[in-house]
């Protein structure tokens, strides 16, 4: 009786090592597969998104046109005179402006959801001189199937989009991020 139960015991921590060893051998193979399926996305990558073209007239009545920037960086800048978090990030992109105009990189605000006043307020209340419009229409909105802002694009030379940020972007980032497309 005690033998049986010796031969029992054994088999009963066998099987639990061989269960073990097959959960085991089993997260191996799963985890080798998704390896294989990961590296075989990253093959099929599509290529960078482009940039969606747009025009828009400034406040100060001249025309912008993103296709025309092709061979320059961009960086395109939703925002809204009433958006608290916008008004958070403006003083950055003013000083990333300062410190790249005039080095192959032009910045665009595009206010959203706003009107002329409120945003010639927000640009005047935060000594923006970048040039900046509204979309009136909503289009580019539309287009760039935007749902909230703050939210800016950093572009590419080429006209592919390199980078984009939901919410207030920091200073450190747009600046990491413009020196990417240089």
């Amino acid at each position: 009786l005690k033998a049986d139960m010796v031969e029992k015991k054994t088999l009963d921590i066998f099987g639990r090592a061989l269960g073990v060893a097959f959960i085991i051998l089993l997260a191996f193979t799963l985890s080798a597969c998704k390896g294989k399926e990961k590296a075989a996305e990253q093959a099929t990558k599509p290529a960078a998104e482009i940039a969606l073209p747009f025009k828009l007239t400034t406040f100060d009545g001249k025309a912008f046109s993103l296709e025309a920037m092709k061979g320059k960086a961009v960086v395109v800048n939703f925002f809204a005179s009433w958006c608290g978090p916008c008004k958070l990030e403006a003083p950055a992109l003013e000083r990333a402006y300062q410190t790249f105009k005039g080095v192959g990189v032009e910045f665009i605000g595009v206010a959203v959801d706003d009107t002329d006043e409120g945003a010639k307020g927000f640009i005047k209340e935060f000594k923006l001189s970048f040039p900046a419009g509204r979309d009136a229409s909503g289009e580019i909105m539309k287009s760039y199937n935007l749902y909230g802002v703050p939210k800016t694009y950093i572009i590419g030379k080429d006209g592919s989009v390199s980078y984009s940020h939901s919410g207030v972007i920091t200073e450190e980032i747009l600046m990491k991020e413009i020196r990417k497309v240089l």
